[in-house]
């Protein structure tokens, strides 16, 4: 029944998955404005799961979008959660410094491509 549950997933178009997060902090430590646009996640985890950042002592402003909003300085096209098959492109729009960092946990460890729009 697995096998069978994961063939269909693979097949559905990811289109019916298509929908995004933007994460912004509201806390006043380091400013974090980031979008994750689902690529390949059953959307009931993508919002209940992916969408949820934990980081201790901080506070996020979550709204679910339709896509990300323009004007990233580098995203993350086909990252992978390690663990899973599931595929998202993460959009950057905090902290433009960051991006060689940012670029090379993408490529190395998501298996992502970098792209500066």
């Amino acid at each position: 029944m697995t096998r069978t549950a994961t063939l269909l997933l693979c097949l559905i178009s990811p289109q019916l998955f298509a929908s995004a997060c933007l994460i912004e902090s509201t806390d006043q430590d380091l400013p974090v404005r980031l979008c994750q646009q689902n690529g390949s996640i059953p959307p009931a985890l993508f919002e209940q799961q992916f969408c949820q950042p934990q980081i201790p002592g901080r506070k996020f402003s979550i709204q679910m979008r339709d896509s990300c909003p323009t004007g990233a300085y580098g995203i993350c096209h086909g990252a992978h959660t390690e663990g899973v098959g599931y595929q998202q492109d993460i959009h950057y729009y905090s902290a433009p410094e960051d991006a060689p960092v940012l670029q090379a946990y993408c490529e190395q460890i998501s298996q992502g491509r970098w792209e500066q729009p």
